[in-house]
């Protein structure tokens, strides 16, 4: 069975979430927490975090997180956790909570090391009691990742060129240029192909220990 998610962020801006759940369109949302950016004095909580989570909660829409990572050493690692734990604190997550890497800042790291940094964060995720993925797109997982050293997790993996990409997978993201009721402009759209919220709840994995 495939499980159709969208993933949102402040660019997407005030969703209707009565209209995304009535279209009958979406399983799931995955909803960024935390980024990095000077405008917003560095590392921030994504600003309609709150709203969107409570918003899911209130419609019954299962819900999980990601954030986006720019972290090149081990202490900006540790900041950007900090103020992830803040964001994901007294919440219940459906799906999974995943370590977005993609960014092009972080090229000059070998991937050895990029992937030591990522996999550590995804321990973090996992040693909160939380389910934990790594989040990329093809060629920077071709190209900038050692995927060997992130095979421990799930991988939720961009491409789109329309064909299902054959790398191992539990999430794929096939399109950024989506269309649901409720969202002003595009949104990215994914397919899941495994049962998160039954593992999850099975595991005991949906809330910070």
């Amino acid at each position: 069975m495939i499980y159709r998610y969208l993933d949102a962020s402040r660019w997407q801006g005030t969703i209707d979430w009565d209209a995304v759940k009535r279209s009958g369109k979406v399983d799931g949302a995955i909803l960024k927490t935390v980024s990095t950016n000077k405008s917003f004095g560095g590392v921030y909580i994504d600003p309609q975090f709150e709203r969107n989570y409570s918003e899911c909660v209130r419609l019954g829409i299962p819900v999980g997180a990601y954030y986006y990572t720019y972290a090149q050493n081990e202490a900006a690692r540790a900041v950007e956790l900090v103020k992830v734990k803040q964001a994901l604190q007294g919440k219940t997550f459906q799906l999974p909570v995943a370590v977005d890497v993609e960014d092009n800042k972080l090229k000059p790291i070998p991937a050895k090391e990029l992937s030591a940094l990522v996999a550590g964060a995804a321990k973090q995720i996992e040693a909160w009691g939380l389910y934990a993925m790594v989040y990329t797109y093809t060629s920077y997982a071709n190209t900038e990742l050692d995927m060997d050293a992130l095979k421990a997790f799930d991988l939720w993996i961009a491409d789109y060129r329309g064909k299902r990409p054959t790398r191992k997978h539990g999430i794929w993201q096939y399109t950024s240029e989506g269309t649901i009721p409720g969202i002003t402009g595009n949104v990215d759209l994914n397919h899941a192909y495994k049962n998160y919220p039954a593992i999850i709840q099975r595991a005991g994995l949906s809330v910070i220990r």
